[in-house]
């Protein structure tokens, strides 16, 4: 497995291999945010919360 880094000094900011650019442009394609309602569950918000803020840090949703 081949991993791509940025890295300054002694801090590496991340790191990426194909297979998780690969994921992240498959979610991207297919997945949507998500709205939830007041009468959902605590861990259902939660998993909705998670799911947007995937999508807001690898697809830029909400950025223009």
């Amino acid at each position: 497995m081949t991993f791509t880094c940025a890295a300054a000094g002694f801090f590496v900011f991340a790191c990426t291999s194909p297979e998780i650019q690969v994921d992240a442009a498959r979610f991207c394609q297919t997945a949507r945010p998500i709205t939830y309602s007041v009468r959902d569950t605590p861990e259902t918000r939660r998993q909705v919360r998670a799911h947007n803020a995937r999508g807001v840090a690898v697809c830029g949703w909400g950025k223009r």
